[in-house]
C-alpha cells in the first residue's frame, strides 16, 4: 500500500490500482505494474506514479470539471527502482515556476525530473549516499533543503538545488531510518522514525537531536519493526505514527521543541501501513488488509471516520490483487535488506589471521 496527499487531495495505491480522491469525489485507474511510490506536485494538479517496472508516469488531476478526472500526461523509464518520491517547486529568474519530482532509488541516488513533462529531460543526479539505500526523502516548506534518510542510520540535510553543499547530518538512530516528515507549523523542525522503534525530533539546519520518544509498549507484538508510516499535521503539529508490529495509530504533538505523546487509536482491526494528513487536518490511513483505506477527522480526544466515494470498488480490487513479490510489504521495496544483521564475535574470530578456523580451513560450531 502506498499513500500520498497534497492540499485537499489524496491518492492511494495497492498493487497496480490507484484511487485519487478529494473526500467528496473520487477517480480510479490502474497501471501496468505494482506502484512503489506516489507524489503530488505543489498544487495537486499532477500525480506522479513510480512502479516496479521502473516507469515514472505523470497524470493530470482535474478537479474543476464538475467531477474528478485523471489523464496521463507523460511516462518514462527510470534507471533503477524507486524507494520514495517528493516534489519541489522553484521560482525561476523570469518569474515562472518549475515543478520537479525527486526520486530516491535503491542504488543510493536521488534523481530529479521536470514535472509534468518527465520525459523531456534525462534526469539529474542530485546526490548519492555511496552504496547505502536511500529509504526516504523529504523537502522543507520553502524548498531550500532536501532531507534524505538511508539504511545506515543517517539523515542528510542538503541545500537545494545545490545538493553538493551539506547543511547538516542528523545522527542518533541505532537502526535504519525509515521515514521522514517535515513540519509546516515549525518549519525548522522535522521528525524521523526508524527500525530502532524511536521517533526523533530534529533541528534541520544544525542537525541537533532535540527529543526522542520510544515507540515500544505492551501493545507491540514480538515481530521486528520493518515498516513505518509517519506524518505531521500542517494545522496542529500533531505527529501520527504507524508500525507493522502494532495496529495502533500513535499520536504525538510537537510543543516547545519537545515530543509529547497524546494517545493512540485503533481505527480498524486491519494492519495500518501508511498515514498522511491533508491540509484541513483530516488523516488518511492505508491498511494492509480490508478496508485498505480510511479517512478520519481527528478531534481532541477521538477520531471519526469520513466516507470516501467509491472506496469500496477500490477495496474490492485490492482484495483480489496479488502483490508482485510476497517478500515485499505493500509496495515498499527492499524492506528485507534494511535491518542490519548483528554478527557473533566468533564470526570475526574465525576471520582473524592465525585463528584455528583460518589455519585449519574449518570453522567451529557456534
Amino acid at each position: 500500500m502506498v499513500l500520498a496527499t497534497r492540499a485537499s487531495v489524496f491518492a492511494c495505491a495497492y498493487g497496480p490500482h490507484i484511487l485519487v480522491s478529494t473526500g467528496k469525489e473520487s477517480a480510479q485507474f490502474s497501471v501496468a505494474a505494482q506502484v512503489v511510490a506516489l507524489a503530488f506536485n505543489a498544487d495537486a494538479s499532477v500525480l506522479l506514479v513510480a512502479s516496479q517496472d521502473k516507469q515514472l508516469a505523470a497524470y493530470k488531476v482535474d478537479t474543476q470539471a464538475g467531477h474528478l478526472q485523471t489523464s496521463l500526461v507523460e511516462a518514462r523509464e527510470v534507471p533503477r527502482n524507486a524507494t520514495s518520491m517528493v516534489t519541489s517547486r522553484k521560482t525561476l529568474a523570469d518569474g515562472t515556476q518549475q515543478d520537479a519530482v525527486l526520486i530516491a532509488v535503491n542504488a543510493g541516488e536521488v534523481m530529479a525530473y521536470p514535472v509534468p513533462h518527465v520525459s523531456s529531460h534525462e534526469g539529474k543526479s542530485l546526490l548519492a549516499h555511496t552504496t547505502s539505500i536511500v529509504t526516504d526523502v523529504a523537502i522543507n516548506t520553502d524548498n531550500t533543503l532536501l532531507l534524505s534518510a538511508d539504511r545506515d542510520e543517517k539523515i542528510r540535510v542538503s541545500n537545494f538545488p545545490t545538493t553538493a553543499l551539506v547543511q547538516s547530518y542528523c545522527l542518533g538512530h541505532r537502526q535504519c531510518v525509515r521515514k521522514l516528515a517535515t513540519s509546516v507549523t515549525t518549519p525548522s523542525l522535522f521528525v524521523s522514525v526508524g527500525l530502532d522503534d524511536t521517533l526523533k525530533l530534529w533541528e534541520m539546519t544544525t542537525g541537533e537531536l532535540l527529543d526522542s520518544a520510544s515507540l515500544t509498549g505492551v501493545e507491540t507484538s514480538a515481530d521486528e519493526t520493518k515498516q513505518c508510516g509517519l506524518a505531521v499535521c500542517p494545522l496542529t503539529n500533531h505527529v501520527a505514527v504507524v508500525r507493522n508490529n502494532t495496529k495502533h495509530v500513535d499520536f504525538f504533538t510537537i510543543e516547545d521543541k519537545v515530543l509529547r505523546h497524546i494517545r493512540h487509536e485503533v481505527p480498524s482491526e486491519a494492519q495500518p501501513t501508511h498515514v498522511q494528513f491533508l491540509a484541513d487536518g483530516r488523516l488518511a490511513v492505508a491498511y494492509k488488509q480490508a478496508p485498505f483505506l480510511e479517512l478520519f477527522e481527528v478531534g481532541a480526544s477521538s477520531v471519526k471516520v469520513v466516507d470516501i466515494p467509491n472506496v469500496h470498488t477500490f477495496a474490492e480490487l485490492a482484495e483480489i490483487t496479488v502483490l508482485g513479490d510476497a517478500n515485499e510489504e505493500d509496495g515498499d521495496s527492499d524492506d528485507g535488506e534494511l535491518r542490519k544483521k548483528k554478527l557473533k564475535p566468533t564470526h570475526w574470530k574465525a576471520k582473524l589471521p592465525g585463528s584455528r578456523a583460518t589455519t585449519e580451513g574449518t570453522t567451529n560450531d557456534e
